[in-house]
C-alpha cells in the first residue's frame, strides 16, 4: 500500500501543474546508470544501491513485492563526497516481479519495476565471448525465425568498449571509472537487444534458468582482442612482485603519471578495461565468473598466464565482495587455430588444465575440442561458430562446481602414471562414472621414450579411470601425450555420468620435460579418413582431402586389419601413385597446410601395411619425398640399397619398411645417401606402384608409422671424400633446379 500512495502522489503533483509544487526544491540525488528498471540482482546477498546525493542526504531504499507487500528497507546517509550505498539482504531467487522506491529525504527520486532475484553470472573475456548471439550459428536462425529469448534471462549491456569517454570510445581512463560515461541498460532475453548479448552467455543463462528454475543475470563485460592484463587492475599488478615483473616484461606497464588516455593501447595495456569496463559494476553480488580468454596472451611462456589468471580470481573476489571462498569461475579451453607454431596452442590448453588443478574447489574447465569448428569467412576460424555448445558446456560445469548437480564437473585431467609391460597406464580424475570413448576405438594419442620424439600410439580403457597406451616401436616408453595438435576433431576420450558422456577429456602430456618432437596427430598418416579439418589464420580453414590419387582411384573404407579403416586404392594406369595432402589453394597459389608437420628429421624409418586385393603382385616403386623444393629421394627398403619391392598377390597384410638414414638422391642408389636429418621441410610425398598384371590392381595401405631416430646423427652423417665429391655436384643439380624452376 505504501509503494501505490508513493506512486500516486508523485503522479498527482506533476498531473495538477501546482506552481508550488514545481518550485518545491527537486530531491539532489541520482542512482548511477546501471540501475534500470528490468534489472537482477544476486538472491540471498546484498542488494546494493549507489549513486551521488548531496553531503548528509538520507537516502531510504525500499523492496515492494508484487502483492505491494513492503519486505525490505534500508537508510543510509550520503557521505562528505557527495556520494552513498544502501542495501537490503534480497529475498531467494524466484520469477516474482519486485518494485524498488529510493527517496532523498523523504522525496522519491527513482522508482525501478520489473526487478526479479536469482543467479547474476559475469561474462568476462575476448572476442570469442564477446561475439554476439546474432553471430552464432543457431542465435542467427532464432533471428531469421523471429525467436526470443526467456523474460528470466536478464542482461545488463555496456556498449562496445564501455562506450564513449570524454567523447572518444577508444579514450582509456587512468583510474577506476565509478560509473558509465555511455549509455547502459538492463533488458530482458525477449527484447531485440539479446541479439547483441554474447552468445556463450546467453546458452549459459538459458540453460541455468531451465536448472534452476528461477531467473539468472549476465553482466556483459568483454571485449575483442584484449589481453587478461587489461583486466586487472593496478593495485593487483602493482601488488604482485611476478606479475608487475610479467607486465613490464611487455612493455605493458604504464605509471599512473605516464598515463595517456588518448594513447593506451585498450587491447594490450595494463588495466585499461578493467577501469572502464569493470570497474562501476563493482556494487553487483556475483554467483560466479565464466571466462573465456587467451588467445591475446598465446605466446607467453608456459606458467605466465597462470599468475595472471589467479590474480585475476583473487581481485575479483574481493573486488565483488564474494563472502564464500574464492569466486567461482567456469572457463573453457581455446579452439583449433594456427598461431605460426605447432605447440603453443596445445602448450596454453595444458596449462588451463594445471590452472583448473590450482583451485579445483572454485574453478570448472571445459574442453572445446570436440564440437564443430564452423565459422565465416568474416569472423575466420578463430571465432567458430559453436557458441551455443561452449554455453552449454559451461552450464553444465557450474550446476556441478557452484549448485552441486553433477560430479564432472570440470574437464577430466590426468591424476598418475604407471610404466609397465612396455605401457604407459594413465589414471584419470574428474572422470564421473567412467571413462568412455566416442566411436569404435581412441584416437590422437601419441607416446615417446627418454628422447622425447613422440610417435603414434594405440590406447585402451581399461577400467572406470584409467587407459593403456602403447606402442610397438616405444619400448621403454616415458610420456604419453593426448591431443597434442591444433586439429583435435577426432580426439575422442570422455567422461561420463549416468550412462551419458560429458566433458571430453583435456589434452595432456604426462612428462612435459621430455618432449623434443611431438606428433601433430597427422592424420593422412592413419588412412582413416576421407578428409580432415586443417586451420589456418584466415578464411581457409576447413575440410579437406586427406589423400590425392595419380592415375588411381582411392577410398577410405573398412578394413579386417586391426588398425580400422585403410586408404583403398585403385589404378588407371600401369604406373600409379597415391600421396597425402599437404596443401590447400588460396587466391589461385598453393600453400602448405599450416598445421602439418613436414619436419621428419628425428625419424629414422617409416613403415606402412599394404595388402594386393587383386590377382597379380603389385611393384612397389619407392616412396618419393620431395624436400627443399628441388631435390628428391627416395628411402631404401630396409637393408636393401634399393627403394623398391615387390607385394605378393596373396591376400595378406605385408609391412613395408623404409630406412630414412638411407636417402637415394633422386631415386638412384649410385648417388649420394643423405641421412634423416636432411628431410627437415617435406615439400610432397608420393607412395608409387607398378601394376604387374592386367590393369586391374587393387591395393590397401594403412597403418603408416614411423620410428623414432636415436642414433648420432653427427658421426653418422661424416661423409667420405668420394661423398663429398658426390655431394657438391648434387648440391649443385639442386641449385640449378631451383634457379630455373625445375622440379626434379
Amino acid at each position: 500500500m505504501k509503494k501505490i500512495i508513493a506512486l500516486f502522489i508523485v503522479a498527482t503533483l506533476f498531473i495538477c501543474g501546482n506552481t508550488t509544487v514545481f518550485a518545491a526544491p527537486q530531491p539532489q540525488a541520482e542512482l548511477y546508470s546501471y540501475y534500470s528498471n528490468d534489472m537482477l540482482f544476486k538472491q540471498n546477498d546484498d542488494a546494493v544501491f549507489a549513486g551521488t546525493a548531496a553531503s548528509g542526504t538520507k537516502i531510504n531504499c525500499t523492496l515492494y513485492n508484487s502483492a505491494d507487500t513492503e519486505i525490505a528497507s534500508a537508510e543510509a546517509i550520503a557521505s562528505s563526497d557527495g556520494t552513498f550505498s544502501v542495501y537490503f539482504t534480497s529475498p531467494s531467487g524466484s520469477f516474482e516481479e519486485y518494485t524498488i522506491i529510493l527517496t532523498a529525504d523523504g522525496t522519491v527520486f527513482e522508482t525501478l519495476t520489473g526487478v526479479v532475484f536469482g543467479e547474476l553470472w559475469l561474462a568476462g573475456g575476448q572476442s570469442n565471448m564477446q561475439m554476439s548471439l546474432m553471430g552464432s550459428k543457431t542465435g542467427y536462425e532464432m533471428a531469421v525465425n523471429n525467436e526470443r529469448g526467456s523474460d528470466a534471462l536478464r542482461f545488463f549491456y555496456i556498449p562496445y568498449m564501455g562506450g564513449n569517454y570524454n567523447g572518444d570510445p577508444t579514450y582509456m581512463p587512468a583510474t577506476p571509472l565509478t560509473d558509465y560515461t555511455d549509455t547502459v541498460g538492463w533488458y530482458k532475453g525477449s527484447d531485440v537487444k539479446v541479439f547483441e548479448l554474447s552468445a556463450v552467455a546467453y546458452y549459459f543463462a538459458e540453460n541455468l534458468i531451465k536448472e534452476l528454475n528461477m531467473p539468472v543475470g549476465i553482466l556483459n563485460a568483454n571485449l575483442g582482442g584484449t589481453s587478461i592484463l587489461t583486466w586487472l587492475s593496478r593495485e593487483t599488478i602493482e601488488n604482485d612482485v611476478q606479475l608487475l615483473a610479467d607486465c613490464k616484461s611487455d612493455n605493458r606497464y604504464i605509471p599512473l603519471n605516464k598515463w595517456n588516455e588518448k594513447n593506451v593501447n585498450f587491447s594490450l595495456d595494463m588495466t585499461c578495461t578493467f577501469n572502464k569496463i569493470t570497474a562501476p559494476l563493482k556494487n553487483f553480488r556475483l554467483s560466479g565468473m565464466l571466462w573465456y580468454q587467451g588467445e591475446s596472451d598465446i605466446s607467453w611462456e608456459y606458467g605466465r598466464y597462470s599468475r595472471a589468471f589467479n590474480a585475476l580470481q583473487k581481485s575479483y573476489t574481493e573486488y565483488f565482495n564474494y563472502k564464500n571462498g574464492l569466486l567461482p569461475i567456469v572457463f573453457t579451453q581455446l579452439a583449433s587455430y594456427s598461431y605460426g607454431d605447432l605447440t603453443v596452442l596445445q602448450n596454453k590448453n595444458i596449462e588451463f588444465s594445471e590452472i583448473q588443478q590450482q583451485k579445483p574447489d572454485s574453478r570448472a574447465l571445459t574442453t572445446i575440442l570436440d564440437i564443430p569448428l564452423d565459422y565465416t569467412i568474416d569472423t575466420h576460424a578463430i571465432h567458430p561458430l559453436c557458441k551455443e555448445e561452449v554455453g552449454n558446456k559451461m552450464a553444465y560445469a557450474a550446476m556441478g562446481l557452484v549448485y552441486d548437480k553433477y560430479d564432472t564437473y570440470t574437464a577430466a585431467t590426468v591424476k598418475s602414471t604407471q610404466i609397465n609391460d612396455n605401457s604407459i597406464y594413465v589414471t584419470f580424475r574428474d572422470f564421473g562414472d567412467k571413462l568412455s570413448c566416442d566411436g569404435d576405438k581412441l584416437n590422437a594419442f601419441s607416446i615417446c621414450d627418454s628422447d622425447g620424439i613422440y610417435l603414434p600410439a594405440k590406447a585402451e580403457i581399461v577400467s572406470a579411470d584409467t587407459i593403456k597406451v602403447y606402442s610397438s616401436a616405444v619400448t621403454e616408453p616415458v610420456s604419453v601425450a593426448y591431443a597434442y595438435s591444433q586439429t583435435n576433431i577426432n580426439a575422442n576420450l570422455f567422461a561420463s555420468e549416468n550412462g551419458k558422456k560429458t566433458l571430453a577429456v583435456s589434452p595432456f602430456v604426462t612428462d612435459l620435460s621430455v618432449g623434443t618432437h611431438y606428433w601433430h596427430n597427422e592424420a593422412w598418416a592413419s588412412c582413416d579418413y576421407d578428409t580432415f579439418w586443417h586451420c589456418h589464420t584466415n578464411e581457409y580453414s576447413g575440410f579437406y582431402i586427406t589423400w590425392k590419387s595419380i592415375n588411381s582411384a582411392h577410398s577410405i573404407e573398412s578394413s579386417s586389419h586391426d588398425t580400422g579403416n585403410a586408404l583403398r586404392v585403385t589404378n588407371t594406369s600401369k604406373e600409379f601413385s597415391v600421396q597425402p595432402n599437404f596443401t590447400y589453394t588460396e587466391n589461385g597459389k598453393e600453400k602448405y597446410f599450416m598445421d602439418i608437420d613436414r619436419d621428419w628429421s628425428d625419424y629414422s624409418a617409416l613403415s606402412f601395411d599394404i595388402k594386393v586385393n587383386s590377382e597379380n603382385a603389385v611393384k612397389f616403386n619407392g616412396l618419393k619425398l620431395i624436400i627443399n623444393g628441388a631435390l628428391w629421394v627416395m628411402p631404401a627398403v630396409n637393408a636393401t640399397n634399393k627403394a623398391d619391392c615387390t607385394i605378393e598377390a596373396d591376400g595378406k597384410m605385408h609391412t613395408v619398411t623404409l630406412d630414412l638414414n638411407k636417402l637415394l638422391s633422386y631415386g638412384n642408389a649410385n648417388l649420394i645417401k643423405y641421412k634423416a636429418d636432411k628431410l627437415t621441410d617435406i615439400r610432397s610425398v608420393e607412395f608409387i606402384f607398378t601394376d604387374t598384371g592386367d590393369g586391374n590392381a587393387d591395393i590397401s595401405i594403412d597403418n603408416i608409422s614411423f620410428t623414432a631416430d636415436n642414433t648420432d646423427n653427427e658421426n653418422n652423417n661424416k661423409m667420405s671424400f668420394f661423398d663429398k665429391i658426390k655431394a657438391f655436384f648434387v648440391s649443385l643439380l639442386e641449385k640449378l633446379a631451383d634457379f630455373f624452376n625445375i622440379s626434379c
